[in-house]
């Protein structure tokens, strides 16, 4: 009797969940006023970025927050594009003791970045927060020096192309070698961590040691395993344009990348993919922030949200070009020149994955005015 009473007892429990389930989706099918006004129920400005799929518009976060006090004491850019990072207006940054220019790219809150230029024999001030950061050299030689505190201190030899990352908290300072200004461009996971921690000194005064991470081993700048098709586990990659990359043509015939899994990095990802000439790469979107950064070639990229190309942006880029996608936007490189051209991308796709709240979706077939428009492009370098 008892047995028989629970088998009801799961069956009507089954069907209450069942019937709670399907009225749930119903509900979620059916519009909703407040957010078709863009508003959520709590007042919030809602962003369409597809058929029924909002997103809440970030406002007066943490990281926006600080943004807004610390914009008075630093050079800063907001936008989508930096046409080139080797030649944009920098200014006097008292924090970093070089001229700089502080990076806010779209209404990112995962990401930032930041333009330093190291004077001729000259070098930054130390630092040490509690964020990841990848960093990309134009010119060079020069030298970083790391130090987990009470070990003794390493140097990482870069130059021209160069793509490091400082291993998270620990003491650092870049110095340069050569007789000419050195810049380099890094993408940081900071707003993250402050729209996580919302306290400035826990990111810049924090003596926490990641020694799982870097604990000044003697091979650690030597550092280079496969770990698997297109993915490399290494701490410095010397030369960023001319590491071979791998065939990837699910993102676009021809298309070829390598991934780089770096000083332990949990927050930020590097990537490097190249376009042979008169080829492209299929349109996509993501949920992740992207910093894009040219790194050779001439062409094009296009950026739109979903099911409103006649919004897009485009960005026509060369060696030097670092512009972003917004959230969720579908982006598209095209090269239409005669030689290959090759771009780096830092995101966060570890963060959005490790929450559950990665998303990724490749545009197929392409829309007709993207071929049209990227014939004529090709036909008109034909004629130069």
């Amino acid at each position: 009797m008892q047995r028989c009473s629970a088998v009801v007892s799961l069956s009507v429990a089954v069907a209450v969940i069942a019937g709670a389930t399907t009225a749930t989706r119903i509900r979620a099918q059916q519009p909703i006023s407040a957010v078709t006004q863009g508003k959520s129920n709590r007042g919030e400005q809602m962003e369409n970025v597809g058929p029924n799929r909002w997103r809440v518009k970030p406002a007066d976060t943490p990281y926006d927050l600080w943004f807004e006090r610390a914009r008075t004491r630093m050079p800063s850019f907001e936008g989508l594009v930096i046409q080139d990072v080797r030649t944009v207006a920098l200014k006097p940054w008292a924090d970093h003791g070089v001229n700089g220019l502080y990076v806010k790219m779209a209404d990112y809150q995962i990401t930032d970045g930041y333009i330093l230029e190291i004077p001729a024999k000259g070098s930054t001030k130390p630092q040490r927060h509690m964020f990841e950061a990848a960093m990309y050299f134009f010119g060079g030689p020069g030298h970083t020096v790391i130090q987990q505190e009470g070990k003794q201190p390493q140097r990482v030899e870069w130059g021209y192309r160069t793509l490091f990352s400082v291993p998270l908290n620990v003491r650092y300072q870049h110095f340069n070698d050569s007789d000419k200004p050195v810049r380099l461009v890094a993408v940081t996971s900071f707003p993250f961590i402050m729209n996580s921690t919302d306290n400035e000194k826990f990111v810049f005064e924090n003596p926490f040691r990641f020694t799982d991470r870097y604990d000044a081993q003697e091979d650690y700048l030597k550092k280079s395993e496969k770990l698997r098709t297109r993915e490399t586990a290494t701490n410095v990659v010397k030369d960023a344009l001319d590491f071979k990359l791998e065939a990837w043509n699910e993102r676009g015939q021809g298309s070829t990348n390598m991934g780089w899994q770096m000083a332990g990095n949990s927050q930020i990802d590097m990537h490097v993919s190249e376009m042979p000439s008169k080829l492209y790469k299929a349109a996509h979107r993501h949920s992740s922030d992207a910093f894009i950064l040219l790194l050779s070639g001439t062409g094009y990229s296009i950026t739109w949200p979903e099911g409103q190309y006649d919004k897009r942006v485009r960005v026509d880029w060369q060696e030097g070009t670092l512009f972003v996608p917004p959230i969720y936007w579908y982006h598209q490189h095209l090269n239409p020149g005669d030689g290959s051209a090759r771009y780096l991308a830092i995101n966060a796709p570890p963060i959005v994955r490790n929450l559950g709240l990665r998303f990724e979706d490749q545009l197929a077939p392409d829309l007709p005015e993207i071929q049209a428009e990227f014939k004529s492009e090709v036909a008109k370098r034909s004629k130069k």
